[in-house]
């Protein structure tokens, strides 16, 4: 059973990978979309950006749904959509047609990015829930640099469609396995709520400790989004970093792994703690980036930011089974983060570039300190004081 169960918990994160994966898949066929579907330069915005504004506006009530329906149904069902539109993306041809695909695969993703979280946590023992949430975190992140990884491979070999097909494969193969496995595999423990939670019970999942982590997860979103946003118009002008983008961002899953050794065993309260010393880091990291002369000093900042930012993300996501009431719902509580981290997602980028605009570079490290450190405030209350959930060491 416990191998079954290990398995289980590695295909979920593998698709969750895949999952991720469609969000960046569209990046490097934009030429393509513009020369073979006539596509406006607009309307390709709209087909990279539609998923995730998707989570921006309906992650908390999927959330609601999802614990309506119950988390294995609902991740079923979030997996089909996901599979016809990212099967279906590549098979059409006019533009209508492929950005309803493309929102078929958002009303997937967003189910998915609820559901299958929630359900890592209900099949996971007590002890492994921290530790594999935190890494479920890194999902989008090293979701694009699969997408990245396999584009630059195939790209100069087969057609763009067989790409896309190659990548909704790899989601159908993990996650169909994935969910069989989940479907012969007991819950573990005591798992905070279930599809038979009442109304009362759903709206006592929104407890201080969910709504602060929430707000904190959507600091993380902004300050991470903007700097890896425009790392690589910081190094075109002159920026002193040493590494290029591509090879800074990829030192974030680093902070992910760290992190779950960090979280193993802990309480809500030190996991807060965790969080709010890696927020620390990544404010005093961003400062050094844009104001350090010395090429060798951005460069490591950098570093530092992306392994820190890395552990704060991972931290929250850890947290939040620790947080939830009794007779509440993870499945909420996991919407509601996703919602405030898809709204930092939306408006990150456009408040940075106004930023830049105002202050420069120097202007940007010093709003991303500040949002950083605006995140460790979220934090306080909860590693200030035992928290009256399942975790308080």
């Amino acid at each position: 059973m416990t191998g079954r169960r290990v398995a289980t918990i590695a295909m979920l994160l593998i698709a969750g990978i895949f999952a991720g994966a469609q969000l960046g898949k569209i990046a490097p066929l934009v030429a393509w979309y513009q020369a073979e579907a006539g596509f406006s330069l607009v309307l390709v915005g709209w087909l990279t950006s539609m998923i995730g504004a998707f989570v921006a506006v309906v992650a908390l009530p999927a959330g609601w749904a999802i614990d309506r329906v119950g988390i294995r149904r609902a991740a079923l069902v979030g997996s089909l959509f996901l599979s016809a539109g990212a099967i279906a993306l590549p098979l059409l041809d006019a533009p209508a047609l492929i950005l309803s695909a493309r929102l078929i695969e958002g009303i997937g993703y967003v189910v998915l990015v609820i559901a299958l979280p929630a359900l890592l946590t209900a099949i996971s023992p007590p002890a492994w829930r921290g530790p594999v949430l935190a890494v479920w975190s890194c999902f989008v992140p090293v979701g694009y640099a699969v997408s990245d990884i396999v584009a630059r491979a195939l790209l100069p070999v087969v057609d763009p469609a067989a790409y896309l097909l190659l990548m909704a494969a790899g989601y159908v193969l993990f996650a169909g396995g994935g969910l069989l496995l989940a479907a012969l595999t007991p819950d573990e423990g005591d798992i905070p709520g279930s599809a038979e939670t009442g109304t009362g019970a759903r709206v006592s999942t929104l407890n201080p400790s969910v709504l602060l982590i929430a707000l904190s997860f959507g600091c993380f979103v902004v300050q991470s989004v903007s700097f890896f946003s425009f790392a690589p118009a910081f190094i075109a002008e002159g920026g002193a970093l040493i590494l290029s983008a591509g090879v800074i961002t990829l030192f974030t899953p680093i902070g992910n792994v760290l992190a779950g050794f960090l979280v193993a065993g802990a309480g809500a309260r030190r996991i807060a703690w965790i969080a709010v010393a890696a927020f620390a880091l990544t404010a005093a990291a961003t400062v050094l980036i844009y104001a350090s002369p010395v090429p060798v000093v951005a460069t490591v900042a950098a570093v530092i930011f992306c392994i820190t930012s890395g552990i704060v993300g991972s931290a929250l996501f850890a947290a939040i089974p620790l947080v939830v009431p009794r007779g509440g719902s993870v499945s909420i509580a996991i919407g509601v983060v996703a919602q405030a981290g898809g709204i930092g997602t939306l408006f990150g980028p456009p408040l940075a570039a106004w930023v830049i605009g105002l202050g420069g570079w120097t202007g940007l490290g010093a709003y991303l300190a500040v949002v950083g450190v605006v995140g460790i405030v979220f934090l306080l209350p909860d590693a200030l004081r035992a928290v009256p959930s399942r975790g308080n060491a």
